[in-house]
């Protein structure tokens, strides 16, 4: 994993727990943009 990709996948995983964390339907229901970010972070990952 090179220093950019791994920038990358901080700042997604970063984005995508800020979004949890505030969301309320993340909480009570699948939240279709919390799946949306995830799949981001995962791809960014790679």
């Amino acid at each position: 994993m090179t220093t950019k990709t791994a920038t990358n996948a901080e700042a997604a995983y970063r984005i995508w727990l800020g979004h949890t964390v505030q969301c309320t339907a993340c909480r009570t229901t699948p939240c279709v943009t919390a799946i949306r970010l995830g799949r981001t972070w995962r791809e960014a990952r790679r």
